[in-house]
């Protein structure tokens, strides 16, 4: 049975405004009209309010009217994106990881060309004078949820992140190198690079635009992160950040 406290005609708006696509950001009425299956009457009723509103826009290509989605639609969205809170999302996702793994689970983001962990964890296997914390901050190029996100950022900031490290031609190489692994395998591994005998996988998340905006990371005790255990850990840590990214916006086609 239909709920009634519904308004049919409005469940069409959605219909019409996901039609508008990347690869088509303009349609014509005769478009809309026939991949909708709506009367050309009543794809044109809903096109002239929805502009009329600015969620669409009416342009022409010459002497042929076309639709494309409005401005109004983007001051909307970006409300949406500004109140999405990234740290409070991820907790139950942090929490699912540590529960199932029994390591600790980290939340870490990029800012000023650094890696901060914004919120963690703890896993019953947890060592306190050799684990991160929130509020920790370190460099990209070390640490499982660090290198997850370096190996993703945008090719240029990328290089001029990777040039603050000083390193030599070999140790360059070496690092690019790895961030294609990491980016070939979805996820990075660290062994004994921010504490000694721990480490880490992590595994990047992304945003409504496609962009790495932070990653998830599981940390602990290094001989847990053997050949045996590994692939769970990954599959578990994948889990999350892929449903996080999809709850923040991501499509998995971008």
């Amino acid at each position: 049975m239909r709920d009634k406290s519904i308004i049919q005609s409005v469940e069409k708006v959605p219909v019409i405004l996901k039609l508008f696509t990347k690869k088509e950001p303009m349609l014509t009425l005769h478009d809309i009209h026939q991949r909708t299956g709506f009367s050309k009457t009543t794809a044109m009723r809903f096109c002239n309010t929805l502009t009329s509103i600015g969620f669409l826009e009416k342009i022409y290509v010459g002497q042929v009217p076309y639709y494309r989605l409005g401005i109004e639609l983007f001051t909307i969205g970006s409300l949406v994106i500004n109140s999405i809170d990234l740290v409070e999302r991820a907790k139950k996702y942090l929490k699912e990881i540590s529960n199932q793994l029994e390591d600790s689970a980290y939340l870490f983001i990029e800012r000023n060309n650094q890696a901060y962990c914004i919120e963690a964890v703890k896993g019953s296997y947890f060592i306190q004078d050799a684990t991160t914390s929130i509020g920790d901050v370190l460099p990209l190029n070390r640490g499982g949820g660090p290198l997850a996100i370096l190996a993703h950022l945008e090719s240029h900031r990328q290089s001029a992140i990777i040039d603050l490290f000083n390193l030599n031609n070999e140790e360059k190489i070496h690092l690019y190198n790895r961030l294609e692994l990491i980016r070939t395998n979805g996820y990075s591994f660290s062994s004994n690079e921010t504490n000694l005998n721990t480490a880490a996988i992590g595994v990047p998340i992304f945003n409504h635009e496609g962009k790495v905006a932070g990653a998830l990371s599981v940390g602990g005790i290094e001989i847990r992160f053997n050949n045996e255990r590994l692939p769970n850990i990954v599959e578990i840590t994948k889990n999350a950040a892929n449903n996080l990214s999809h709850e923040i916006g991501w499509k998995s086609n971008q």
